[in-house]
């Protein structure tokens, strides 16, 4: 006979210490089981589940099953709702959309429970033997540790982490399941059960534990291992999982809780979900249970728990969909407010779980931040033209908002660099850590620039005619320089990006032929030293922010490559590159000196 996995059930039949040392590490093995079965699929699934998720749009059909779907991959519900409210704290989901994945990750997240009933199958039949965990368990983490160990590809080593991580869970499962054999003979635990008959303290007891363990699918895990002891009844069985899939949805409302109050109430109507689906359900219950049901007090399997979840969930799934309108109202009614939307809230470390959900988010803040920028450089310029004091006071509020920007994606960006990222998700998180200082630095270079504008304001100064001629060359040559990094940023366009360069280098040489024909001017008396000071501020200001341009589109020219490495392909561009020295030869013609 196949010996059990980590089996205690033989031996002394009475509960010891000892199988509460047993119930605890299998608890533990369970949980970690879980956890890095359901890291491993995120970091590979997740960037596809988040396309998919993003697809979807009114049909609430369709995202009922798309929901429970995703969620039945990722194991988690949890984890598919904090993906929703991304979306919709992005707006790239709207609230009412996000209903139908909502109430499918309740129906997905029922999966867990099938694979563990798993561990019911028995039978002398070679398929039966097969289908059995003592049988194939083994081998899959076998198998998971060697790719683990020997393989150095992220897909092959994550393949193997997913094995082991489903091994060390069902081992976990059979150690609580051998540990809590014993109680089969224990007149407490019979006790217990007995008052759990009570639906109300059922409910509380499942939703203790779950708020405790911050999983439906590992409470209702402790569930089925209970039942192995013969005495666990649906009457005992189902409110402690309506309980569960209540107490799970803490987490979901504290992911919610920084987010804009859209995704506040798609946090709720998770919440509200469950709590509706166990209110409905106790009314059968106790009529059942006032009939005196007999059904209701026959011993169940890990099978009938599993049938059970599924099928409470997909009947309350059901009876709620035609009331979406109502529930919208009722979380409504709970978020009430209309704060402005917090743009950092998605910055949390609770998102640092759903990798792809944050690199979106700091993906479209970043976006935001280079528009601010681009906006900063071109009101910073008609300063330099004519000046205007609520550009000045623009620019500097700007530049404070930017700095935030920076401080704020920034930090995000370092701890989630140290999350296991897919090739895309790492790849997009370097590309926005090279650029978020780049455009802080324009800004800061803007906010010099309106600060020299109001300057040659306050002490009644003006360039020579010129002097300003000149310099109007110069800025037109900047605004090109800056919209181009931007644009090329915005897109990830290397066309774009490749342009930058060349007009970058005609930059450095405008700003050097300017301060050389400004020096002959004020030798000439033609200009004030004082003024001079100020266009000399002006010609620096420029000339970084050119550079920094450079580096935006640099960064993603190198991105494209196996390293970054940014001097060295700049040196490559321009000594080997045809294509860079016509456009050179573009702009030297296009901004070329009065």
């Amino acid at each position: 006979m196949t010996p059990r996995l980590c089996r205690v059930r033989k031996g002394k039949k009475n509960m010891t210490i000892f199988s509460l040392f047993s119930f605890a590490g299998g608890l533990g093995l369970f949980l970690f089981g879980m956890h890095v079965l359901g890291e491993a699929i995120r970091r590979q699934a997740g960037g596809r589940m988040k396309r998919v998720l993003e697809k979807l749009v009114s049909n609430r059909l369709m995202g009922v099953l798309v929901g429970a779907g995703v969620t039945a991959v990722i194991q988690s519900s949890g984890a598919t709702t904090v993906m929703l409210l991304g979306f919709i704290n992005s707006g790239i989901m709207s609230l009412r959309d996000s209903i139908g994945p909502i109430f499918g990750a309740n129906i997905g997240t029922t999966a867990t429970a099938w694979l563990l009933a798993l561990n019911d199958i028995s039978g002398d039949s070679l398929v039966l033997r097969l289908l059995n965990p003592d049988s194939f368990v083994p081998v899959l983490a076998f198998i998971g540790a060697v790719l683990l160990v020997f393989c150095k590809r992220d897909t092959a080593r994550d393949v193997g982490t997913m094995l082991l991580g489903f091994s060390v869970l069902m081992f976990g499962m059979d150690s609580m399941s051998g540990a809590m054999a014993p109680l089969s003979q224990s007149e407490s635990f019979k006790r217990i059960l007995t008052v759990l008959d009570n639906p109300i303290l059922g409910i509380l007891a499942g939703f203790a534990v779950a708020a405790v363990l911050q999983s439906s699918s590992a409470s209702v895990g402790i569930v089925q291992a209970a039942a192995v002891t013969g005495v666990i009844t649906a009457a005992n069985a189902l409110p402690i999982i309506m309980g569960v899939n209540i107490g799970a949805g803490l987490i979901v409302l504290v992911a919610g809780a920084g987010t804009n109050r859209d995704a506040q109430r798609a946090s709720w109507v998770y919440m509200l979900h469950n709590t509706i689906a166990a209110l409905v359900g106790l009314v059968p219950l106790l009529i059942l249970e006032g009939a005196g049901f007999d059904g209701l007090y026959t011993p169940v399997n890990a099978f009938d728990i599993a049938l059970l979840h599924t099928c409470y969930k997909a009947l309350s799934t059901v009876i709620q969909l035609p009331f979406v309108p109502q529930i919208l109202w009722l979380t409504g009614r709970i978020v009430r407010s209309a704060p402005e939307d917090q743009k950092f809230a998605m910055l949390d470390d609770n998102f640092l779980k759903t990798p792809a959900v944050a690199v979106a988010r700091c993906i479209e803040l970043t976006n935001e931040m280079a528009e601010a920028t681009r906006r900063s450089i071109r009101e910073a310029i008609s300063v330099v033209r004519s000046y205007d004091a609520a550009l000045v006071k623009d620019v500097r509020s700007l530049e404070d908002r930017i700095d935030v920007y920076e401080d704020k994606i920034g930090g995000f960006l370092v701890k989630l660099s140290g999350q296991k990222l897919s090739y895309s998700d790492s790849r997009e998180v370097t590309r926005l850590l090279h650029s978020i200082n780049d455009f802080e630095r324009i800004s800061d270079h803007a906010r010099n620039v309106v600060h020299s504008g109001a300057e040659l304001q306050e002490k009644e100064l003006r360039f020579s005619e010129v002097g300003q001629r000149e310099l109007e060359v110069l800025l037109k040559a900047l605004e090109e320089v800056v919209d181009l990094a931007v644009d090329a940023f915005l897109n990830e366009d290397t066309a774009t990006a490749l342009r930058i360069e060349p007009l970058e280098q005609h930059v450095d040489e405008l700003r050097s032929d300017l301060r050389s024909r400004h020096i002959d001017r004020l030798k000439r008396g033609e200009c004030g030293m004082v003024e001079s000071f100020v266009y000399t501020d002006i010609l620096t200001d420029l000339e970084r922010v050119s550079d920094h341009c450079s580096n935006i589109g640099l960064s993603i020219l190198e991105l494209r490559r196996s390293e970054y490495a940014p001097h060295s392909y700049e040196a490559q561009l321009r000594a080997a590159d045809s294509h860079y020295n016509q456009l050179y030869g573009e702009y030297l013609a296009k901004y070329k000196l009065p």
